[in-house]
């Protein structure tokens, strides 16, 4: 279907399937603002996916993969395995693809600025089992309800090196070359800088690029039920 050769065409594919084409309404169902839902179904926006998709998708009742690619099928999550519980976690664990490595603890603030926390070796230690797959990526636990509800205590940050060129609205982790990191929303990316804003909404600020040292992309928020600890062989 030529509807579905674009993120924005899917998107809108599966919410008039579902019956959820009150954009407002899947914002709030989903925990992002209107403006962001806004922004992907704009067949103008060149969308060329959101961090958000996995949640999307969930709501939708199609698949996640699909959704974000286009590849394969939209098959409704009780088809493709999808579960969003426990009994789900096993049918993770057949691919290393689909495990993130647990690599330290991130103290949020409500601006997004991010404190790094060594991993307690009894609770953090090990990995999640990622509802999509991912080249490249690794998790992150987060300690505290800051910015709740993007992201929960005990929740997971799946990241993943940044490309190039960010798409719009893009969730990122900045590292400055100070050793600063920041949690940030991309509003813009020009020569020379990136224009950002706080997740939970806020002022706007440039960050120069001679001053980042690293940016990371988030791909996803994954929940604490996906965690497992690493077990000797």
């Amino acid at each position: 279907m030529n509807e579905w050769k674009t993120f924005t065409g899917r998107l809108l594919w599966a919410m008039n399937r579902a019956g959820k084409t009150n954009q407002s309404e899947l914002a709030r169902a989903v925990g992002v603002k209107p403006q962001s839902i806004q922004y992907l179904c704009r067949p103008d926006s060149g969308a060329q996916g959101s961090t958000h998709t996995p949640a999307l998708a969930h709501e939708l009742r199609v698949a996640a993969h699909w959704l974000a690619s286009g590849e394969g099928q939209p098959a409704s999550l009780e088809h493709t395995g999808w579960r969003l519980d426990e009994s789900a976690s096993p049918a993770y664990t057949s691919s290393p693809a689909t495990r993130a490595l647990v690599t330290c603890t991130y103290r949020l603030t409500g601006t997004g600025d991010i404190e790094v926390l060594a991993l307690d070796t009894g609770l953090d230690a090990g990995h999640v089992l990622t509802p999509i797959v991912a080249a490249g990526v690794h998790a992150v636990r987060v300690k505290g309800n800051a910015l709740s509800p993007y992201v929960k205590d005990g929740q997971y940050l799946l990241l993943q090196s940044a490309p190039d060129k960010l798409p719009v609205e893009e969730n990122i982790v900045i590292t400055l070359v100070g050793g600063r990191r920041l949690l940030r929303e991309l509003m813009h990316q020009r020569d020379g800088s990136l224009v950002v804003l706080p997740v939970q909404g806020g002022q706007p600020e440039a960050i120069e690029v001679s001053d980042i040292g690293q940016i990371e992309s988030v791909v996803c928020v994954v929940s604490r039920r996906f965690w497992q600890a690493d077990t000797m062989s």
